[in-house]
C-alpha cells in the first residue's frame, strides 16, 4: 500500500478527527488525545502518557541545561580575564587619558563654536558700523545748520587756519555780564523765546530745503551702464539716490509733516557730534562679555600679528578743554585708551557735561599712522607724552610719573611698528633742539620765522592741547595808530631783547623798586613780574570769540563773561595796557599771524558794554589794516618775516627759550617770573601738606609756566641782514616791466604737426612740453648774466607718449565738446607731473624718477607713463564712474586729487606706501581700489554735478574742488573729512555757505594759497579771493576767458593767461592788475608753468609756441 493511502487513512480515523483540544504543561504542549486519566467510551484512561510526556520534558531541560553550560564556561572565563585585565594600572591610565581628550575636545568644541558665532557678530557689527560711517560721510555735506571753531588739528606748518563744524554750538545769551548783574532779565526772557522760535522756523526752512538735493549727470552717452551692473562691479555711486525720496518730496510740500523731517534732520546732526567712530570699532552692546582684562580692547578689529606689550594704569588724555583718565594700552600695532574716571573740564575742574562733545570711553591710535613723538610736563613735571599722527592731531598722554612714560616711549621705538616716525628718540628738549639744526636751516633763510618761532614752541613744550602751556610768539609792532605802514620803518618795530614788561622805562622803575622791597621770600624765589606773559587766562582773552575759547573763557568767570572793560576788544588798548600796567606783561599766540577769525565776534556772542555805552563785538583794529582782519594779519606776517624781525628775533628767543630765560642774564635782562613758573622749581610729590600742595598747583596752572630753557649759556645767533638778492620777478611790477622770449628753434609751432600745448611743466632746469598729438618735448633753461636775456632755451628730446588714445576733447573743438554735453575740455587740468612721495635726490635721476599722471577722456582712467621711458606703467580708475575731468599734484608730489562726471573727488598716494597704508580709509580699503604706484585713499563727497576744477595743498591739508553746479567744496586731505561747501551766488556775487545749488555760479579754475586762501576763476568771468573758512576778501572781472592760472608766492602775485593771448600779474591781496603782457601774436595762452631759482614764467600757446616772461631789470 503507497504512503499516500496510509496517510489518508490516518487522517481519517477517529484518532485524528475526534482531535479537539490540547494541553499546556511547563510550556509543553499535551494533545489531549494523550493519555492522562480522561474518560473514553465510558472507560478511564491511563496516565501513562503523561507521564512519557513528563520524562521527555526532564530529559529535553537536562541537556539544554547541560549545553548551556558548555557553552557559557568559555564565555565566562574569557569575561573573568577582561575584568581582571580592567583592572590593571595601564587600562586605568588609558581610561584617564581618554576622559581628559573627550572633556578638551569637548571644550574646544564649545569655544571654537563660540568664537564662530562672535566672529559672525562682529563682522555684522563692523558692516553695520561702517555703513553708518558711509551714510554720515555722504549725508554731511547737506547739513545746512552749521557753526564753526577752532579746530583741534593743525596744518603741516602746526597753523590752525581751517574752522571745524561746530555740532554743538550755544549762543550764550545767558552767560552776558549784563544778565548776571540782574539788569534787563526779563526783556532778555522775552527776546530769547523769539530767537528761538525765528531759528526753528530757518531750521524748518533750510531742512525743508536739503531734504532732496537732485544728482545732475552729464549727458554721455558712452558711460551709460545698467544701475545693478554698476552697483556691483564698482561699489557706491558718485551720489547715492536714497530710497523714499518721492515720497520726501511730497511730505516736504505738507505742513503736518514739517516737524517731522526737522526733527529727522536734529536726529542726524546729533549722531554726527559724538566723536568720528573708527572704522574697526564694534559697538559694546554687540559683543560678549569675557574674562579677557582687554576685552575693552578687542573691540576692535585687531591686525594681523598684533599682540599686546604693556598696560599702563592712571594715564590721562589732555586736550585744551578736558582731562580723561583711563588705562592705556600699548601693541605692536596699536595704542588703546579705556576711560575709567569722569571728563573732567580742565577750567573748574569739575565733571565736563556738555552733551556731544564727551569723547568715546574707548578709543584707539593706529602706530602706522603716528609722525612724531615730543616729551611734554604736566605739573611741572616730565611725565607726558604729545603724539601727533599723519592727519595732524595731536594725543597728550599724562602718565603716572616719569618711569611709566619712559617705558611707554622706549617700548613704543623697540617694538612697534611705526613706519611714519621721524622724531629724535631722545625726549630731552634740549637734546632735541641741538640735533634738530633748525637754527641752521633759519639763519641760511631756508625756513620763515614763524615756522623756527612755532618749532621752538614744540621743541620747548609748547602745545595746543594744554591751555596752561600754549605756544607763545612776540609782540611784533609798537605802531597801531598810524593810517600806513612801512615795514621798512624800524621805528614801528618793538623792541625784541627787551621783555614786554621792561619795554616802558617808567613801569620798570616801579616794578624794580617793588622788587627790591620784597621780603619773606628766599632770595632765588623773588620776582620782578607777579604775572606772566603766557597762562590761561591770557589765551581764552585773546580767544573769547571763537569756540572753544568763548566756553572756557565763561567756565573761567565762573559762568558769564567777564566785566566788558576787561576784554579784549581794540588791540591799540590792548597794548597800551601791556606797556601801562603792572599786571599786564602779556604776549601773543600764534593766532595772531594766521587767524582773521579771532578778531571778530562770528557768532554774535553777547559781550556786552563798556562804560562809556560802547558796544563790543568785533575788535578794533589799526588804522593800516583798513577795518579788515584779513588785511591786519596779512601786514602782521609781512612784519613777522621782515629782515628788521629777522636780525633781532634772537633777542626776543634769548628770553623766552635762552640763556635769559633764567640765572644772573635773566636778573640783567629784568625777565624774572613768579619762581613755581620755572621748571624744575618745585617737586610736587615731595609736598606733603594737602592745601600747601593745592595752592601751588593752583599756581601753576593758572598763573603761567615758562617754557623749557633750550640754550643755557651762550646767545642765539643772529640772523644776518638779508643778502642782496635780484627782485622778485613779479613783484611791485609796471607797465614794461615784463619782456617775453619765443625761441625760433622749438619743437612745436605753426609749421608743427604737434598740435597746441596742452600743459607745462617745470622741475629743475628741464621744462617738459605736452602738445595736443600728446607728444612730449624737453627743454633745458639755462640762467645768464645777460640782463637783456636772462635764460637761454635748448630743445631737448621729443617723443610720443605710449598706448595714448586719440585726443577727443582740446581748445581747438570746444564747440564739438559742448554739444556732447560736457563743458569739461582736455586741458592743462587734466596732466601733473611728479616725483612720487617716496623720492630720493640722491638716489635716483631726476627722469628716472619723474611720473606723468592723466586722466583719459575716452578711458576714463588716471594713467601713468614714465618720463624717461614714456611706457605706460599703471592705468587705474580708483572707483570713478564715467569720464575723470581734472587732477593736480600736491607740492610735496605725494598726494594727488582727481575730480569727475560722477560728482565724487577721489584722493591718491603716489608711491609713498607707508602713507598710503596710514591714511586710506576703511571704505575705500574694502573696495580693493589700491596699485603698486598710485593708491587711492580718499573719496570725496559733497558735489552732486560733474567736478570743473580741483585744488589741492599738502601744507594747508585742503582739497578744494569746484562742480558745474557752482558748488565748492572744502576737504581735509588726510583724514577724508568734508568740511564746509561754498557757492557764489548769481544774483548777489556774494559768497554762501551751502550745500549743491543750481543758482551758483560755475567755478572753473581753482589754486591755492599758502596763507589760507584760495583764488577762484567763474564762468561769468569774475575772480575771487576766498579764505577756506569762507569769507571773500576781494573779487575782480577779468574781461576774459582764462585758461590757465598760478600763484608766484615769493611774489605775492596771481599770474594769469587767456583767450585774448596776454599774460596779467595780479597782486593776491587785491586783484590789482600790476603789469600786462600781451604776446597775443602766438594765439590764445593755454597753460604756464614757473620754474624755480630763479622764477621764469613758461607760457604755452594754442599755436604750440612755447615762452618764457620774465623781469626787465635794465
Amino acid at each position: 500500500m503507497s504512503k499516500e493511502v496510509n496517510l489518508r487513512s490516518f487522517l481519517e480515523s477517529d484518532w485524528v478527527s475526534n482531535f479537539l483540544d490540547v494541553d499546556t504543561l511547563e510550556d509543553f504542549e499535551i494533545p489531549e488525545q494523550v493519555a492522562n486519566g480522561q474518560m473514553h467510551d465510558k472507560k478511564k484512561a491511563s496516565t501513562r502518557g503523561k507521564e512519557a510526556m513528563l520524562e521527555l520534558i526532564a530529559e529535553s531541560k537536562a541537556i539544554v541545561k547541560e549545553y548551556s553550560a558548555l557553552l557559557n564556561e568559555p564565555f565566562g572565563a574569557f569575561c573573568e580575564s577582561q575584568r581582571k585585565w580592567a583592572e590593571t594600572d595601564a587600562v586605568r591610565d588609558r581610561e584617564y587619558e581618554g576622559d581628559l581628550l573627550v572633556k578638551r575636545l569637548s571644550s574646544k568644541h564649545r569655544t571654537d563654536t563660540s568664537e564662530s558665532n562672535r566672529l559672525v557678530v562682529t563682522q555684522f557689527a563692523l558692516a553695520s558700523q561702517r555703513m553708518a560711517a558711509i551714510q554720515r560721510l555722504m549725508n554731511d555735506p547737506w547739513d545746512l545748520l552749521r557753526r564753526w571753531e577752532v579746530s583741534t588739528h593743525t596744518d603741516l606748518l602746526y597753523r590752525r587756519i581751517l574752522f571745524s563744524p561746530n555740532y554743538c554750538f550755544t549762543n550764550h545769551a545767558s552767560a552776558s555780564y549784563e544778565l548776571t548783574l540782574g539788569k534787563d532779565r526779563e526783556a532778555f526772557q522775552k527776546e530769547e523765546i523769539s530767537r528761538q522760535e525765528r531759528e526753528k522756523e530757518k531750521e524748518i526752512e533750510l531742512a525743508l530745503r536739503v531734504a532732496v538735493v537732485p544728482y545732475e549727470e552729464s549727458v554721455d552717452e558712452e558711460v551709460e551702464e545698467d544701475d545693478d551692473e554698476r552697483a556691483g562691479s564698482d561699489g557706491f555711486f558718485g551720489w547715492v539716490e536714497m530710497e523714499g525720496v518721492e515720497a520726501t518730496l511730497d511730505r516736504s510740500h505738507c505742513s503736518d509733516e514739517e516737524e517731522e523731517v526737522v526733527e529727522v534732520i536734529k536726529d542726524d546732526t546729533e549722531d554726527e557730534t559724538a566723536e568720528e567712530s573708527d572704522w574697526d570699532e564694534i559697538d559694546a552692546a554687540e559683543m560678549e562679555s569675557t574674562s579677557d582684562p582687554f576685552d575693552w580692547a578687542r573691540k576692535f578689529l585687531w591686525s594681523d600679528g598684533e599682540h599686546p606689550l604693556q598696560n599702563f594704569e592712571n594715564v590721562a588724555i589732555v586736550s585744551v578743554q578736558t582731562f580723561i583718565e583711563g588705562i592705556v594700552l600699548l601693541t605692536s600695532h596699536s595704542i588703546y585708551f579705556h576711560q575709567t574716571g569722569d571728563v573732567i573740564d580742565v577750567m573748574t575742574k569739575e565733571k565736563f557735561d556738555v552733551e556731544g562733545k564727551k569723547p568715546k570711553p574707548n578709543r584707539r591710535w593706529k602706530l602706522n599712522q603716528m609722525t612724531d613723538v615730543h616729551g611734554r610736563r604736566y605739573m611741572m613735571k616730565a611725565q607726558g607724552l604729545e603724539l601727533f599722527f599723519s592727519d595732524m592731531q595731536g594725543l597728550f598722554l599724562k602718565f603716572n610719573g616719569v618711569k611709566d612714560r619712559d617705558s611707554f616711549h622706549s617700548k613704543l621705538r623697540s617694538n612697534c611698528k611705526v613706519p611714519l616716525l621721524r622724531s629724535f628718540k631722545s625726549l630731552n628738549p634740549r637734546t632735541v633742539f641741538k640735533k634738530s639744526m633748525l637754527t641752521d636751516l633759519w639763519l641760511k633763510r631756508r625756513i620763515s620765522n614763524f615756522q623756527y618761532i612755532m618749532a621752538l614752541n614744540l621743541m620747548a613744550g609748547r602745545t595746543f592741547n594744554d591751555i596752561c602751556q600754549y605756544p607763545v610768539f612776540p609782540w611784533i609792532l609798537n605802531d597801531y595808530q598810524s593810517e600806513t605802514l612801512d615795514l621798512n620803518d624800524p621805528s614801528i618795530y618793538r623792541d625784541l631783547s627787551k621783555p614786554v614788561g621792561a619795554l616802558n622805562p617808567d613801569r620798570l622803575a616801579m616794578l624794580i623798586e617793588r622788587y627790591n622791597d620784597l621780603d619773606g621770600f628766599p632770595e632765588e624765589q623773588n620776582f620782578l613780574y607777579g604775572s606772566h606773559y603766557s597762562s590761561p587766562g591770557v589765551v581764552l582773552h585773546y580767544m573769547l570769540r571763537q569756540e572753544p575759547f568763548t566756553s572756557m573763557h565763561i567756565a573761567l568767570q565762573s559762568g558769564r563773561f567777564d566785566c566788558p572793560d576787561r576784554l579784549f576788544f581794540d588791540l591799540a588798548g590792548c597794548w597800551r595796557s601791556c606797556l601801562t600796567s603792572t599786571s599786564d606783561v602779556k604776549e601773543l599766540t600764534p593766532e595772531f599771524f594766521t587767524c582773521p577769525e579771532i578778531f571778530t565776534n562770528t557768532n554774535n556772542f553777547p559781550l556786552g558794554e563798556t562804560q562809556d555805552n560802547k558796544q563790543i563785538s568785533n575788535v578794533k583794529l589799526p588804522p593800516w589794516a583798513k577795518g579788515s582782519p584779513h588785511e591786519f594779519i596779512r601786514i602782521h606776517r609781512l612784519a613777522l618775516e621782515s629782515d628788521y624781525v629777522s636780525r633781532h628775533l634772537h633777542h626776543w628767543i634769548d628770553l623766552i627759550f635762552g640763556y635769559k630765560q633764567r640765572g644772573p642774564a635773566s636778573s640783567a635782562a629784568h625777565n624774572v617770573f613768579h619762581y613755581y613758573s620755572y621748571e624744575g622749581s618745585v617737586d610736587l610729590d615731595k609736598i606733603t601738606d594737602e592745601i600747601e600742595r593745592k595752592a601751588i598747583e593752583g599756581h601753576i596752572q593758572n598763573f603761567g609756566q615758562t617754557p623749557s630753557q633750550l640754550i643755557t649759556k651762550l646767545p642765539h645767533p643772529e640772523r644776518s641782514a638779508k643778502e642782496k638778492q635780484p627782485i622778485a620777478p613779479f613783484k611791485s611790477l609796471h607797465a614794461g616791466d615784463l619782456k617775453v622770449h619765443t625761441p625760433a628753434k622749438q619743437f612745436g609751432g605753426p609749421k608743427s604737426s604737434c598740435g597746441a600745448i596742452l600743459s607745462l611743466h617745470a622741475i629743475g632746469d628741464s621744462v617738459f612740453v605736452l602738445h595736443s598729438d600728446f607728444t612730449l618735448c624737453s627743454y633745458k633753461l639755462n640762467a645768464t648774466r645777460n640782463n637783456a636775456l636772462p635764460v637761454q632755451i635748448k630743445a631737448d628730446k621729443c617723443r610720443m607718449l605710449e598706448n595714448s588714445s586719440p585726443l577727443p576733447r582740446t581748445v581747438d573743438n570746444e564747440e564739438q565738446s559742448n554739444e556732447q554735453g560736457s563743458n569739461v575740455m582736455v586741458n592743462s587740468d587734466s596732466f601733473a607731473l611728479t616725483m612720487g612721495g617716496n623720492y630720493r635726490a640722491a638716489d635716483h635721476g631726476a627722469d628716472s624718477s619723474l611720473l606723468l599722471l592723466s586722466c583719459d577722456a575716452f578711458e576714463n582712467v588716471v594713467k601713468v607713463h614714465s618720463i624717461e621711458t614714456l611706457q605706460l606703467q599703471r592705468s587705474v580708475s580708483g572707483g570713478h564712474r564715467g569720464r575723470i575731468n581734472c587732477i593736480k599734484v600736491s607740492e610735496d608730489g605725494a598726494l594727488m586729487v582727481t575730480g569727475g562726471d560722477d560728482a565724487t573727488c577721489r584722493v591718491w598716494v603716489v608711491e609713498h606706501d607707508a602713507l598710503a597704508t596710514a591714511i586710506t580709509d576703511g571704505y575705500v580699503s574694502s573696495l580693493g581700489l589700491d596699485d603698486n604706484e598710485i593708491t587711492c585713499a580718499h573719496v570725496l563727497f559733497g558735489h552732486v554735478s560733474p567736478i570743473t576744477c580741483v585744488a589741492i595743498c599738502s601744507k594747508l591739508d585742503v582739497v578744494i574742488s569746484g562742480s558745474k553746479d557752482g558748488s565748492i567744496c572744502i576737504h581735509n586731505i588726510r583724514s577724508g573729512k568734508f568740511v564746509r561747501s561754498l557757492h557764489v551766488d548769481a544774483v548777489a556775487k556774494e559768497v554762501k555757505d551751502s550745500c549743491a545749488r543750481s543758482n551758483g555760479i560755475t567755478p572753473q579754475k581753482l589754486v591755492i594759497h599758502m596763507d589760507g586762501s584760495f583764488i577762484a576763476y567763474f564762468s561769468d568771468g569774475s575772480l575771487m579771493v576766498i579764505t577756506i573758512n569762507g569769507q571773500c576778501i576781494c573779487k575782480a572781472d577779468v574781461g576774459e576767458k582764462i585758461n590757465a592760472m598760478l600763484i608766484c608766492h615769493e611774489s605775492e602775485a596771481l599770474i594769469t593767461g587767456g583767450e585774448l593771448g596776454s599774460v596779467r600779474v595780479r597782486t593776491l591781496y587785491d586783484l590789482r592788475v600790476q603789469c600786462t603782457l600781451n604776446i597775443k601774436k602766438y594765439g590764445p595762452i593755454t597753460t604756464l608753468a614757473l620754474t624755480s631759482d630763479p622764477n621764469f614764467l613758461c607760457v604755452g600757446s594754442s599755436n604750440g609756441f612755447l615762452s618764457v616772461v620774465f623781469r626787465n631789470t635794465k
